[in-house]
């Protein structure tokens, strides 16, 4: 009880007969409770083997090693000697497979030893046994022996040997299967004068092919005696040794039975008389290989299991020569058909089918309605069977080690009604298998056979039950078919686990129950599909584990998910959970790396989900966070919740940061434990979480703080709000635990606080900006954070001067009330929010990621005053991802929110209006002028740019003598494909291409080429974007050139306040009192010139825009000239 006292509970999650690997070494979970393994190999050891007395998983939980066991394929074929710890109970059967041992001890608490422990072993090791042990003891030599030396359990193989022979100790009186093994030249083996027993069954207590015989000094008490070397027991032949030197055996007169594996592996025997033999056991005569017939007693009886008398199923098995059976007629209860045993009279029972018999296929005789067990066992010629209708019962292991059988069916309707466990056992050839209809249970039907792909469930199928490993080991196994209804209740732990090939499956409505690690491992099975009736009620640990599945929805009828159903579902997106599923493990989906929605309805009683997070009713305990929705810039959780439950976040290996809402007050047992990857939290809270509300007993706490697992608490930089920075520092919880503890910070106007390594939250701004944009990154004690969420009621308080907002593209999130300046009243003096993301989500914004609408309180982002742009191709998916629902329990749907803004989208821009030709423009983000004119064929605008130096000549209007040549923004380093595209922040002269002045309804639109950087050259125009200029200084150095009336003038002295949103020109001065015309060159969308003397329109050729050759254009328009494009005045 001490020892389990130190032993951490309640950390890692486990199931029993799980195999993990930890140090090196792989173990069996034995007991999750009492956190024990067995040991089953450590891959790559060479030579001497410590196996620790306690393991350490690195995750918190402390195993003690209490035994060693054998799984296969856990090999340990490079181990010499082994060194067990004192914690070691038992050793089980076949352990240390392939190893050559020399030596192992045997701790003081070791109480079972298996029979058959070194039946897997290449060499038998010499055994130390600790004197303290009260079970068992060795000699001199390395022999096993039992405590006080009577029974011999085990001989090592280097066992010195006096010609070939070995003298067992007098004291023994008992020898138990195994004993002698791999002992090279060991022909004789003496026995002790007083034996009373000896193990019967496999592999026997020598199975040595080099044993000649056996011999029994005389002058003791004992039932025991050798007959020509074969050891008897009274009427009861034991043991036939191996090497035996003889071809044609009779068995003795006095003996009338053989006990099982009695003569097992005969080198010589060639024929066998039976005698007066009455009784068989099980696998009495085994792998005989030299005979080629039996001919059974003839007063042999059929088997009477309560007296274990007459012939044992499976008495003969895997003679392969045997071609036939010889039955003498005055035998009673059998008889030969074709060298077929059936029973006698009534041929309504099969046998034994010769293992060596020719053919490759057998009809059974149409009277037959039991196929008995081990009856075809290793037969060698079978390719095909059909089993006629009227068949019955198929018993255990009927038709085991067939290594040519290729196909079987069933005959419907068919009566069979029972197949024994295992009843196709290792046939390597069998590909697809049809059930019969009629049988009710399978328990490992086809068990090794290893290149199964389907097996077809009949119509009408009246299977109920699959029993636990029933399909494990058909690790080819693709296809599980039901094809109709059938009966199927229950699915047991292990049934198809670690079936890598399995591609889905599909239950039966009836099925009931899936229980522990069911389909654990099935890494290829992509779906599991239940009917919308199902009748499912419990889903078990592990039952899908490590699966395939990519979205699983919970049947309606299932009540309870238990721990780990889910684990490692790495595909895993999306999981819809029944109203009627009242208990789910918060450990039910752990390690689901893809996991972002687990979705509840709204009418569930127990459970609610928002965001695809799995709450309480009442949404107050966060119960399961899916560990898909971790994000590397932020990770944001439901604001209703006040508790982080117990395990919300356990193992999660995706979670890097996460911020925790305002309203929480305490956080449960095990909540972040073994969260390896976690760096930041972020507290929100409007108050400290009391230390006292976050779990700290031992083995459930909260964090890992290095007590029972790993310290990751000093891993994690936690940031608060900067008024709180002194009580946090103050709390020798908070400051003496975590990495580091950091304040929010100011950057110029705004408040803004980490939320990652990479991210910040802008909490708070008190900016004046008539256009406030967001920046796209902020910089803080060196280290460069992008801005990636706005914080709830950011705006609230905002002086009326700021009329619009840009929201960049880094932002992925915007808080409640966000853009409200009068969070109290619902109000806002933000007459626009300008959004330039192209693909916008639900999760973009508070109320529609979480739900808020809900709760009946308007906690909407935007006023109702404040319009909303975005790009014209973003606009229905903004319509429908931000659409905005509310669930009516009275008629069960969901109606539109009251507080629904969608209504405020728009994509038409309509604040320039130009009167006189040109304009100008700035603005803080991508625009393009070209909407308005593809919808409506007027107002074409062109953006213009650069110019020449002031040249002598009018240009393309009026009477100056002045003009400069403007070229367009795409010439520039602007968008290539169009002279109506403003890169932002870019100054620029408009001018109307098609008329004097824009339509009333004129509009522009937020461009959408903006996943470039635009960098434009020889920009003759100043933008005025985020405020007004106040004053725009101009000096005689420096003149100024602004539009009035579409005419550029030279500003004659400071202007008190240029507009924002407005462009003014720079150039070199003109002489006093001169005006400024333009002419316009280069234009995009392929406007090489824009001509306007008529007196070179001789001398090239022109086209129209359709092809047409024009002599000479007779009217203002757009031409082809030698090639390139040019707009004719």
């Amino acid at each position: 009880m001490l020892l389990l006292s130190v032993i951490p509970t309640g950390l890692y999650a486990y199931t029993n007969g799980q195999i993990v690997k930890i140090g090196g070494m792989n173990y069996k979970v034995t007991s999750v409770a009492l956190y024990q393994l067995a040991f089953l190999n450590a891959p790559g050891k060479v030579g001497h083997l410590v196996i620790p007395k306690t393991v350490p998983d690195g995750q918190g939980t402390t195993f003690t090693v209490t035994g060693v066991t054998f799984v296969g394929g856990y090999n340990c074929d490079k181990i010499t000697s082994v060194k067990l710890p004192e914690s070691i109970t038992y050793l089980d059967a076949g352990i240390f497979k392939d190893a050559s041992l020399e030596t192992i001890n045997i701790p003081k608490n070791v109480k079972r030893i298996e029979e058959n422990a070194n039946t897997q072993l290449k060499k038998v090791p010499k055994y130390t046994v600790d004197t303290e042990n009260p079970y068992f003891s060795s000699d001199d030599k390395g022999a096993l022996y039992s405590k006080n030396k009577k029974t011999l359990r085990f001989v090592p193989s280097d066992i010195p040997l006096v010609n070939g022979a070995y003298t067992v100790d007098s004291n023994v009186d008992s020898i138990k299967n195994s004993c002698f093994s791999l002992i090279n030249g060991l022909k004789k083996i003496v026995l002790p004068p007083n034996l009373k027993d000896i193990s019967v069954g496999y592999p026997s207590i020598a199975p040595i092919d080099e044993l000649e015989e056996f011999e029994m000094p005389t002058g003791g008490t004992t039932l025991f005696s050798v007959k020509e070397g074969v050891l008897c027991k009274g009427d009861v032949l034991m043991f036939y040794p191996r090497a035996k030197k003889t071809e044609e055996y009779t068995v003795p007169d006095d003996i009338t039975t053989l006990a099982g594996f009695a003569i097992a592996y005969p080198k010589e025997m060639k024929k066998i008389n039976l005698n007066k033999v009455t009784s068989l056991a099980k696998s009495s005569l085994f792998s005989a290989y030299k005979l080629s017939e039996i001919t059974l007693p003839k007063d042999l009886k059929k088997y009477n299991p309560t007296t274990k008398m007459g012939m044992e199923p499976g008495c003969f098995g895997a003679c392969t020569k045997v071609e036939k059976y010889i039955v003498p007629t005055e035998n009673t209860d059998f008889e030969a058909v074709d060298g077929v045993i059936y029973s006698k009279p009534q041929r309504d029972i099969l046998y034994f089918y010769p293992a060596g018999k020719p053919g490759e296929v057998y009809g059974i005789l149409s009277t037959t309605k039991v196929i008995e067990a081990l009856s075809f066992w290793s037969v060698q010629n079978l390719k095909r069977m059909t089993f006629p209708a009227g068949l019955d019962s198929i018993k255990e292991e009927a038709f085991r080690q067939l290594p040519k059988l290729e196909k079987v069916a069933f005959e419907e309707p068919s009566n069979i009604t029972h197949l024994g466990t295992a009843v196709f056992r290792a046939c390597p050839k069998l590909t697809e298998v049809t059930l019969p209809s009629k049988v009710t249970s399978l328990d490992k039907p086809f068990d090794g056979c290893s290149n199964l792909e389907t097996i077809n469930v009949p119509n009408g199928s009246q299977l109920k039950t699959l029993r636990s490993n029933s399909f494990s080991t058909n690790k080819n196994l693709k296809h599980f078919n039901f094809q109709g209804t059938c009966q199927l209740e229950k699915i047991e732990s292990n049934a198809f686990a670690y079936l890598k090939n399995l591609e889905s499956f599909t239950f039966p409505k009836t099925v009931k129950e899936i229980e522990t690690n069911a389909f654990r491992g099935c890494a290829g099975m992509k779906t599991a599909v239940f009917p919308s009736d199902a009748e499912i009620e419990v889903i078990g640990a592990g039952a899908f584990a490590d699966c395939g599945l990519t979205n699983f929805t919970v049947p309606n009828n299932v009540k309870e998910i238990k721990r780990e159903a889910f684990n490692k579902c790495t595909a895993l997106t999306v999981v819809n959970i029944s109203e009627k599923t009242t208990t789910i493990s918060p450990e039910a989906f752990k390690g689901c790396s893809k996991l972002t929605e687990l979705n509840v309805s709204k009418k569930h009683t127990v459970y609610s989900s928002v965001d695809g997070y799995l709450l309480t009713k009442n949404k107050e305990t966060l119960v399961i966070f899916p560990p898909g929705k971790a994000n590397d810039r932020f990770t944001l959780l439901p604001p209703s919740i006040k508790k982080i439950g117990d395990y919300a976040f356990f193992d999660c290996k995706e979670l890097k940061n996460v911020v925790i809402p305002n309203l929480v007050e305490s956080i449960g047992e095990r909540s972040f434990g073994l969260c390896s990857n976690l760096n930041t939290i972020t507290f929100l809270c409007e108050n400290k979480i009391n230390p006292a509300n976050i779990s700290q007993v031992p083995n459930k706490r909260s964090f890992d703080d290095g007590n029972e697992a790993p310290n990751l608490m000093q891993n994690i930089d936690i940031h608060v709000r900067k008024e709180k920075l002194s009580e946090y520092n103050s709390d020798s919880f908070y400051h003496g635990k975590f990495k580091s503890i950091s304040p929010s910070f100011m950057h110029g106007t705004e408040e803004y606080i980490a939320v990652s390594d990479m991210a910040v939250d802008m909490l708070k701004t008190t900016s004046t900006d008539e256009t406030f944009v967001f920046p796209a990154k902020v910089t803080h004690n060196s280290k460069n954070y992008v801005v990636s969420l706005v914080g709830d009621y950011a705006f609230d308080g905002v002086t009326s001067k700021m009329k619009e907002v840009v929201v960049t593209k880094d932002v992925t999130y915007v808080g409640a009330k966000a853009f409200m300046t009068d969070k109290d009243h619902d109000k806002s003096t933000i007459q626009s929010v300008f959004f330039i993301e192209s693909n916008p989500t639900k999760e973009m914004l508070s109320t529609t990621r979480f739900d808020l609408d809900d709760t009946g309180n308007n906690y909407s982002e935007f006023a109702k005053t404040t319009t909303i742009y975005v790009k014209k191709t973003a606009l229905p998916i903004y319509k429908t991802t931000w659409a905005k629902k509310v669930y009516n329990f009275t008629t069960e749907v969901e109606d539109p929110s009251p507080f629904d803004f969608t209504s405020q989208l728009e994509f038409k821009i309509k604040d320039l209006k130009i009167r006189n030709m040109y304009g100008t423009f700035a603005r803080e983000f991508d625009v393009d002028f070209r909407d308005y004119y593809v919808e409506n064929h007027r107002s074409a605008i062109a953006a213009f740019v650069a110019s020449t130096k002031i040249l002598d000549g009018i240009g393309d209007y009026g009477t100056t003598d002045k003009h400069v040549q403007m070229t367009s923004v795409d010439k520039k380093g602007g968008y290539a494909n169009s002279y109506s595209y403003v890169p932002a922040y870019t100054g620029v002269l408009l001018k109307v291409l098609d008329k004097e002045a824009t339509d009333a309804d004129f509009y522009y639109t937020i461009g959408e080429q903006d996943n470039q950087t635009y960098t434009v050259v020889d920009n003759v125009m100043t933008g005025v974007t985020v405020n007004p200029v106040t004053p725009l200084v101009v000096t005689s150095a420096d003149p100024i050139y602004l539009v009035q009336k579409g005419v550029f003038c030279k500003a004659d002295g400071n202007i008190v306040k240029f507009p924002i949103h407005k462009a003014y020109m720079k150039f070199s001065a003109l002489p006093a009192g001169a005006r400024v015309f333009f002419d316009f060159d280069d234009t995009t969308t392929g406007i090489e010139s824009v001509e306007v003397e008529n007196t070179n329109r001789g001398t090239g050729t022109y086209y129209n825009l359709q092809g047409q050759r024009i002599n000479k254009p007779q009217q203002a328009g757009l031409y082809i000239l030698n090639g390139a494009k040019v707009i004719v005045k």
